[in-house]
C-alpha cells in the first residue's frame, strides 16, 4: 500500500510538472506572437503610408507636365497651320506669275499665228477633246463661273487645243471676268499640261489656243 501511494504521488507530480512547464512556455510565446503581429502590422502601415506618399507626389508632377505641354502643342499647331496657308498662297501666286509671264512673251511675238498654223496641220484627237471639255466644264462649275461664261466650242488636235468661252448677256464685268478666269485656270492641276497658252478677248468672248509643247 505505501508503494502504490508513492507511485501515485510520483505520477501526479509528473503531470503537474508538465502542466506548469507548458503554461510557462505558452506564457512566453504569447507576448512574442503579439509583438510579431504588431511589428508586421506596423510594417504594413509604413509601406502603405510610403506608397501613398509616392502616388501623391507623382500626381502633381504629371499634371504640371501636361499643363506645360498643352500650350506648346497648340502654339506649334497654330504656327504649322499658318505656314501651310502661306505656302499655299505663295504657290498659287507663283503659278499665276508664270502664266502671266508666258502671256507677256506671247504678246511680243507671233506665237498665236504659229500655233494656229500647227493646229491646222494636226489631226483631231476626239478622246482628248472629250477629256478637256469635261475638265473645263467642271472647272467653270467649281469656280462659280458657269453662270457668267459658257463654252462655245472646243477642239483638240494631237498637241494643241482651241476653245472659246462666251460671256453671259447680263454680265457687266467685261474683261475683269476673263482676268479672273485666267488666274484661276493657272492654278488648276489639269491646266499645267499646257506649256504655251495664248488668248484673245473682248467683253463678250475669250478664245484660247494652248499647246502641250513649247
Amino acid at each position: 500500500m505505501p508503494y502504490k501511494s508513492n507511485l501515485f504521488a510520483m505520477i501526479l507530480s509528473f503531470f503537474v510538472g508538465v502542466g506548469l512547464t507548458s503554461g510557462y512556455f505558452l506564457h512566453l510565446y504569447e507576448p512574442f506572437n503579439d509583438k510579431t503581429a504588431q511589428f508586421i502590422h506596423a510594417s504594413q502601415d509604413v509601406i502603405i503610408e510610403v506608397s501613398g506618399n509616392k502616388s501623391v507626389q507623382k500626381s502633381p508632377i504629371n499634371s504640371t507636365t501636361k499643363a506645360l505641354q498643352q500650350p506648346l502643342e497648340k502654339e506649334y499647331i497654330t504656327k504649322i497651320s499658318a505656314l501651310n496657308n502661306e505656302l499655299s498662297v505663295a504657290t498659287k501666286q507663283l503659278k499665276v506669275a508664270q502664266q502671266q509671264l508666258k502671256r507677256t512673251r506671247l504678246e511680243g511675238t507671233d506665237f498665236a499665228k504659229q500655233l494656229d498654223e500647227k493646229f491646222d496641220s494636226e489631226s483631231e484627237n476626239t478622246q482628248w477633246s472629250f477629256e478637256i471639255e469635261t475638265a473645263l466644264t467642271d472647272f467653270l462649275i467649281i469656280s462659280d463661273l458657269s453662270n457668267t461664261a459658257q463654252l462655245s466650242y472646243l477642239t483638240c488636235k494631237q498637241t494643241i487645243c482651241k476653245f472659246e468661252l462666251l460671256a453671259d448677256k447680263n454680265n457687266e464685268q467685261g474683261h475683269a471676268q476673263w482676268r479672273e478666269l485666267n488666274d484661276k485656270l493657272a492654278t488648276t492641276p489639269w491646266w499645267q499640261q499646257f506649256k504655251i497658252t495664248s488668248s484673245s478677248s473682248n467683253d463678250e468672248r475669250i478664245e484660247f489656243i494652248v499647246s502641250t509643247k513649247e
